[in-house]
């Protein structure tokens, strides 16, 4: 048996992994107030800043959501793009997904309550699974995970309804001892991962299955598709930015006051208009990168070492914005700016080292 190949990369695929990295950050950054219970944003802060109420207003319709589910989508097409099946294969992938999941945890624990690393291993155990599988079995899986994310939006919209007792918990931007501070942490961690498990899996899982196939036929490489790309591109972006700002400003009322009601049902559909808006802007995206191929010079560099800047934010943002750090509260304005000035200096970094790998990197290749 010959040995497991590691991934082929493709420029266009770590482009859209360091595009992805931007909005994952200011998203984690502008809605650090909201945490524990709410998210995934906070109500514009100032409150009656006209700035802040438009870059939140910005972030809620047109940012949230978008990075964790293009990652999710980018993750299962980096597994597909393996040649190698067998058992060598999954027990490289196993060791892989391990260490993810050991950093997830440490990460979620320590650092960030939001922790999206440990989800990401779970369901990527439960791709590796299915990557020796025929398309035709992975369309069926897909049609099942459909079936099942139906189920779990009516029972997340059922379980919403039901008035919950005890005070909010306290926000995890208030000063507090660091032992306090990561004990309340890693107990919302922990909460927040068993539920997202047990019923969050469906919506990460079906955007791995589709990179995953999406790999297989070779989407972004391949020029067959180019044509088939810009017709879908053309026809659905503007209606889908239509849906996307319909959806935030039905919504805005009660998310620019912090209605817990609204801001429920924001989480619990936020996510449907982002895959919509995904499904056009991606393909959009790579045309535009093979037509110019300055933006896959400048982006795909960074798309190599988003997890070290990931965890790196939320080092970052631990020491800014927790009570067990500075307990800073930018404003929304200047966390989304700070955010974008992150991401422009991580373009940098990431140009600065050219082929050589970041050790987290290194190491989870091994």
């Amino acid at each position: 048996m010959s040995p497991a190949r590691p991934p082929q990369r493709v420029a266009a695929v770590d482009a859209l992994r360091a595009l992805a990295l931007l909005p994952v950050v200011a998203i984690n950054w502008a809605g650090y107030p909201a945490l524990p219970d709410a998210g995934p944003l906070s109500p514009p802060s100032p409150s009656g800043d006209v700035a802040a109420q438009a870059v939140s207003w910005f972030l809620h319709a047109l940012v949230a959501g978008k990075g964790i589910s293009l990652l999710a989508f980018l993750f299962g097409y980096s597994q597909g793009l393996s040649q190698t099946r067998g058992a060598q294969a999954l027990a490289m992938r196993r060791r892989r997904l391990g260490k993810l999941l050991v950093l997830g945890l440490l990460h979620g624990t320590l650092l960030y309550m939001g922790d999206i690393l440990t989800l990401y291993a779970v369901a990527g155990s439960v791709l590796a699974l299915w990557a020796g599988h025929s398309m035709a079995r992975l369309k069926l899986r897909l049609r099942v995970l459909v079936a099942l994310e139906l189920a779990v939006v009516a029972f997340t919209i059922v379980l919403s309804a039901v008035p919950l007792a005890g005070d909010p918990s306290v926000p995890l931007s208030v000063p507090a001892t660091w032992a306090d501070w990561t004990l309340r942490n890693a107990g919302h961690f922990v909460s927040t991962t068993i539920a997202f498990v047990l019923l969050g899996l469906p919506i990460p899982l079906l955007l791995m299955t589709a990179g995953m196939m999406a790999a297989r036929l070779r989407l972004f490489s391949h020029p067959r598709w180019e044509p088939a790309l810009h017709r879908w591109s053309r026809r659905w972006l503007w209606p889908a930015v239509a849906v996307n700002v319909a959806f935030a400003a039905l919504l805005w009322p009660g998310l620019r006051d912090g209605d817990v009601y609204v801001t429920g049902r924001y989480a619990i559909f936020y996510l449907y208009p982002t895959l919509l808006l995904l499904s056009a802007a991606v393909p959009a995206l790579v045309l535009r990168m093979k037509r110019n191929p300055r933006w896959l010079t400048a982006l795909a560099p960074l798309g190599r070492h988003t997890l070290s800047l990931y965890l790196l934010s939320s080092v970052l943002s631990f020491a800014l914005f927790s009570g067990a750090g500075l307990a800073w509260q930018p404003g929304t304005v200047l966390a989304a700016g700070l955010a974008l000035a992150y991401w422009a200096a991580g373009l940098l970094i990431a140009q600065a080292l050219g082929a050589r790998r970041l050790p987290l990197e290194r190491w989870l290749s091994r």
